[in-house]
């Protein structure tokens, strides 16, 4: 039983880690770990209907977490800190620069915030990208601002 536990999570860890374009890997993650759960609540418990049901909501909790950590790539981080700094720049008096690191690739950059146009009040962003080897990229994106009155990257 523990070899086709260990089974299924390497198979969902392998195809979490794929990128197709219409692939959803965190939905993905989360079934699997909550189908794995499922499984193993199932053979604990004799065929047990609620142990089968908590074992998959204990395995979809789980899996919650792993496809938010497996989803801490740098663009996470830059995104994260690009709407951070963009709330601090809210008042367009002073261009706020900002900085992110990836713990996990050690991969860091810079946020620039470059000026404001149109409406809906949308910014141009600078991001210079600096990978493990000190090789900086620079790119450029845009956020603007939504109804909701949250920022939105907008690639």
């Amino acid at each position: 039983m523990i070899r086709k536990i260990f089974f299924i999570i390497c198979l969902a860890l392998v195809f979490s880690s794929c990128t197709l374009s219409d692939f959803n890997r965190d939905n993905f993650v989360k079934t699997s770990s909550s189908a794995a759960g499922g499984y193993i609540g199932y053979h604990l418990s004799d065929g047990d209907l609620f142990s089968t049901s908590i074992g998959s909501t204990v395995g979809l909790i789980f899996g919650s977490y792993l496809a938010d950590f497996i989803g801490q790539d740098d663009y996470f981080f830059y995104k994260q800190e690009t709407l951070k700094t963009l709330e601090i720049n809210d008042n367009n008096e002073s261009l706020v620069t900002g900085y992110w690191k990836n713990p996990k690739s050690g991969n860091t950059g810079v946020i620039k915030i470059k000026g404001y146009y149109g409406k809906p009040n949308c910014r141009l962003i600078e991001h210079v990208y600096i990978n493990q080897n000190n090789i900086a990229q620079n790119s450029y994106d845009t956020a603007c601002r939504a109804e909701s009155g949250q920022w939105a990257m907008i690639k």
